[in-house]
């Protein structure tokens, strides 16, 4: 298998996974985020992929765990960076009366 297929290969893996966490509601570290970003870099730097499949890739990941308003808002944005989508942790009052 060439380079450029392995690299495709562990592509595809890494931003399925991205979602499928964020699916799952499951807590993704920033360092995670930013060694996929920098691997995504990486690809695009040394010619094993191209933007276009790069942001296909983050759409079809979208729609395949997401939903599909969060594919159109990576269709629309066009910069190519991962978004987090996380469900928002529940916030408890106070017991504290003073």
């Amino acid at each position: 298998m060439s380079t450029a297929k392995d690299f495709c290969a562990q592509l595809s893996e890494k931003i399925n996974c991205f979602f499928s966490d964020q699916q799952q509601g499951l807590d993704i570290p920033p360092a995670e985020l930013y060694r996929l970003e920098g691997f995504i870099e990486a690809g695009l730097l040394a010619g094993f992929v191209l933007e276009s499949e790069v942001k296909q890739r983050f759409i079809d990941g979208a729609e395949q765990y997401l939903s599909t308003e969060i594919a159109d808002f990576y269709r629309q944005d066009y910069r190519l960076i991962l978004h987090m989508r996380m469900n928002e942790a529940p916030v408890y009052p106070s017991s504290n009366t003073s």
